[in-house]
């Protein structure tokens, strides 16, 4: 994985370096505010694990639900992996994310991606995490991989959702 396809990279290049803030976490799903030197969010990412295989790889899960960061965590371990983008979504910002986020605005897009894990020693290549990265309204220019839309959010992104308690809005609304 090229680190500068990471999202903590594209944070760190727009805002100094990057901490986290969990908010929510256990074996499976993980609620984390990304933020800025100043304790301002940047990004609310929302991740469901699913396989931890391979001894290097459960070494950087370890670390990673002590509070490292993901992309980064697997980066320092040397683990081979694809972050795929599936597409973006338009999510309702609740008041407290806002606040978060220091915006007015209440709507903005969430990026969803699934990081694969590729070792030759366990299979092939197997599904390790999916995420949704929310930004601020006022950063989705900033990103230059543009993503296109999912026309019909899974099940699975629903209950993602759902557990940030974040609402999806309709996959035509336009920001």
């Amino acid at each position: 994985m090229n680190k500068e396809n990471l999202h903590t990279h594209t944070l760190e290049k727009l805002f100094g370096s990057i901490k986290l803030n969990i908010l929510k976490q256990n074996e499976t799903i993980r609620i984390v505010q990304l933020e800025d030197e100043t304790s301002q969010v940047r990004t609310l990412a929302i991740v469901r694990f699913f396989n931890v295989k391979g001894q290097n790889l459960k070494e950087a899960y370890e670390k990673i639900l002590n509070g490292s960061l993901l992309g980064k965590t697997l980066c320092e371990f040397n683990i081979d992996f694809n972050k795929e983008p599936i597409g973006s979504i338009q999510v309702k910002i609740p008041i407290w994310l806002q606040k978060g986020f220091k915006s007015t605005k209440d709507s903005s897009l969430g990026f969803v991606s699934q990081i694969w894990v590729n070792d030759s020693a366990v299979s092939n290549s197997f599904l390790f995490s999916e995420i949704i990265e929310i930004i601020p309204a006022e950063l989705k220019n900033n990103y230059k991989h543009k993503v296109k839309p999912i026309p019909k959010v899974e099940d699975s992104i629903m209950s993602l959702l759902n557990e940030a308690k974040i609402e999806l809005i309709k996959p035509d609304h336009e920001l």
